[in-house]
């Protein structure tokens, strides 16, 4: 291979990656090139490698944004293409994100030598990288995230892609999830989501299960809020803080209820309970509260039986949770005799239509577990049927979306009036399906 076409390979496969050159020759031709005597007069340009499309038939890099412009959306990819590139939420910006908290004009990306830049427009909620507010014009990299109030977008510097893939949104939602988790914990804004528990006996609400949702994309739920804290080996502190905040906001209720409180098995390996219980009770004195145990971890009857000694110091309830999902633990039952055992829903789904032997079965479960003094729960009851086996069957307090739906507490107002017309016991037995 001669030397001209060597450099000439090189130089291109350089442009590829960085930027574009032209090569000057003064009026010679490329085959007859006495490349000794034409490197002087060498002249490079640098051009910006931003919105260049193909060129010699090869795909070139772009800077794009991918992301939601709606929450309930798709993740779609924009080209950063023209700059100064607009973000906002009036239409005549490049990228319109019709978000509330986005202003008109947020923000706009630039490109200075094929580098992006990103400037705030001084918007009311702020432009965000990686979770650090912005206020002067800052550089940005390849897979930084960057935040226009609420609404995140990942930076990519990539060729342009005809079609999405499954494979590069879901890792796109799980990233800017792991940026959004830093923005959760920092603001505590998770929002507790209230659910009635029900005396079948009274048919009133007798306390809440708090339920924790988040309006930040991709931790919208439970589940999505605690599959980023797994890979973060964070669960412990989102459960603290989904307890703490459930207390906080059920002091709004008119008639502050009985609340139960969730707990994550990882907060069972270490000797931290006592002090999480301790600062539940200082935030609500005289509240009842009621610490759910998930069955996976009551493993340790020893350690079991002290963490209900603990709670018994501080005058706070113990409820085993998801009965009968896995190792239904009946040895532990009788040795640390929670105030509640609350039966999966698995066992409680299609109930009313199982043959007798099951029903029986679980009936036999109910009069044991009445006998050394814990109350049984019925969890996930959906239908008018399901509601009724149950307590035929002898369940004392029962949930589900039947009963009632999470919902944040200014649903509530005063929620002992609101519910009594509803809730009645013959209401609740009736066969005409109440109001939910």
């Amino acid at each position: 291979m001669s030397d001209s076409v060597s450099i000439l390979r090189r130089l291109k496969q350089g442009a590829a990656h960085t930027a574009v050159f032209e090569l000057r020759f003064h009026d010679v031709s490329d085959r007859h090139v006495d490349w000794g005597m034409v490197r002087p007069s060498l002249q490079v340009i640098r051009r910006p490698s931003i919105g260049i499309g193909r060129r010699q038939g090869l795909p070139m890099q772009q800077w794009q944004l991918v992301g939601k412009i709606s929450a309930s959306g798709e993740t779609c990819s924009k080209v950063i293409d023209p700059v100064p590139f607009r973000i906002g939420r009036r239409p005549e910006a490049t990228l319109t994100l019709p978000r509330a908290a986005v202003s008109g004009l947020h923000a706009e990306l630039y490109t200075i030598e094929g580098r992006l830049f990103v400037r705030d427009l001084g918007s009311t909620n702020g432009t965000f990288i990686n979770g650090s507010r912005l206020f002067e014009p800052a550089e940005l990299r390849a897979n930084d995230v960057v935040q226009f109030a609420d609404v995140p977008w990942r930076v990519e510097y990539s060729c342009p892609k005809k079609e999405s893939h499954t494979a590069s949104e879901n890792f796109c939602d799980h990233a800017l999830a792991r940026v959004q988790f830093d923005k959760l914990l920092r603001e505590e804004i998770v929002v507790p989501h209230f659910q009635p528990i029900v005396d079948l006996s009274t048919g009133f609400t007798k306390a809440f299960e708090v339920l924790a949702r988040s309006r930040l994309i991709g931790l919208e739920t439970p589940g999505r809020m605690f599959a980023v804290a797994s890979d973060l080996q964070m669960e412990a502190q989102l459960s603290d803080l989904m307890r703490r905040k459930g207390i906080e906001i059920s002091q709004e209720f008119d008639d502050i209820p009985p609340i139960y409180l969730n707990t994550h098995p990882v907060e069972f390996k270490n000797d931290s309970a006592w002090d999480w219980i301790c600062r539940l009770r200082e935030m609500a004195p005289m509240q009842k509260l009621v610490i759910e145990v998930h069955e996976e971890a009551v493993t340790d009857v020893i350690g079991v039986a002290r963490f209900r000694a603990m709670l018994r110091d501080y005058d706070i309830g113990l409820a085993f949770d998801d009965f009968g999902a896995g190792q239904a633990r009946i040895a532990e039952l009788s040795t640390v005799r929670p105030d509640c055992l609350k039966f999966d829903r698995r066992i409680i789904t299609g109930l009313d239509q199982a043959d007798a032997s099951r029903q029986r079965f679980v009936r036999c479960l109910i009069d044991a577990i009445r006998d050394i003094g814990v109350t049984p729960l019925a969890e996930g009851i959906e239908t008018l049927g399901e509601l009724q086996i149950c307590a035929e069957l002898g369940f004392e307090l029962a949930q589900g979306f039947f009963l009632g739906m999470p919902r944040p507490v200014e649903e509530y107002c005063d929620w002992k009036t609101a519910l009594r017309d509803e809730r009645t016991l013959s209401g609740l037995l009736s066969r005409t399906p109440m109001p939910v």
